[in-house]
């Protein structure tokens, strides 16, 4: 693990997760504003919008964070917080692992299922989850595990967290002006210079291909959330690399 503690991710909203919001929001509020207008006059109009788009960005900001959490729990398989003694290792990893990283160690999920994968969400500052799949924690030796979690606690420290997880909220409204076809493999590089050793991450990935990551439950709107795609099938809408294609720019660094 790199010895080198990096810089505090600055503690304020999420611009980009704002943005979404206000995009997301800011349609259907000037359509009703309209009509009221014509109805009732330009300050019924204004009204009528201020109300709207509150209410649109609320119901995002504060729905965000439970639309993942239903994905999880409405799956048919056991989904659970983590356990500081039974999940010691994992508890100890990320701790460890954020406060390297600088941010603040999230609160920890686990969710039963054969398939080997790992999220991370939370639209509002102190709603950061990190749900790792029980067939993770037994499927990968400690390094390899720690190279996972090296990649999912980077992105809350990258800032982009929040705006991935209004997404589910925004029915992917805004998902072409996050994601690239190099996201994948930019996350997979961030990780290994935090650990510095890339063959863990390597070893990961072929075991997330070779085992299977698919998680129940989930659906494109939260699948971007995941290091693995956790749905059947690969998908190039879903913006994922293949982890075939993953390891081999990792075999390049």
């Amino acid at each position: 693990m790199a010895n080198t503690i990096m810089a505090m991710t600055p503690d304020r909203p999420d611009r980009k997760a704002a943005a979404l919001v206000a995009l997301f929001a800011a349609g259907p509020a000037l359509i009703v504003a309209v009509i009221s207008g014509v109805l009732g006059g330009l300050a019924a109009g204004v009204a009528v919008f201020a109300v709207v788009f509150a209410a649109l960005a609320g119901w995002v900001f504060l729905g965000a964070d439970r639309l993942v959490r239903s994905g999880l729990t409405r799956s048919g398989v056991a989904f659970r917080d983590a356990d500081p003694r039974v999940d010691a290792r994992l508890y100890n990893m990320a701790e460890g692992l954020a406060t390297t990283i600088g941010v603040r160690c999230p609160k920890l999920a686990v969710v039963e299922c054969d398939g080997l994968n790992a999220m991370v969400s939370g639209a509002r500052r102190g709603r950061e989850l990190v749900v790792v799949t029980s067939g993770l924690l037994e499927g990968l030796e400690v390094v390899e595990l720690e190279a996972v979690l090296a990649e999912v606690l980077y992105r809350l420290r990258c800032g982009e967290v929040a705006a991935e997880t209004v997404l589910v909220a925004t029915f992917g409204l805004g998902r072409s002006a996050l994601f690239g076809p190099g996201r994948d493999t930019r996350l997979d590089a961030e990780a290994v210079r935090i650990t510095r050793y890339p063959p863990a991450l390597t070893s990961a990935l072929e075991k997330m291909e070779s085992k299977g990551s698919v998680v129940p439950g989930q659906t494109a709107r939260s699948a971007h959330l995941w290091v693995a795609d956790p749905l059947a099938g690969g998908d190039p809408s879903r913006w994922r690399i293949p982890l075939s294609g993953r390891r081999a720019a990792l075999q390049e660094l």
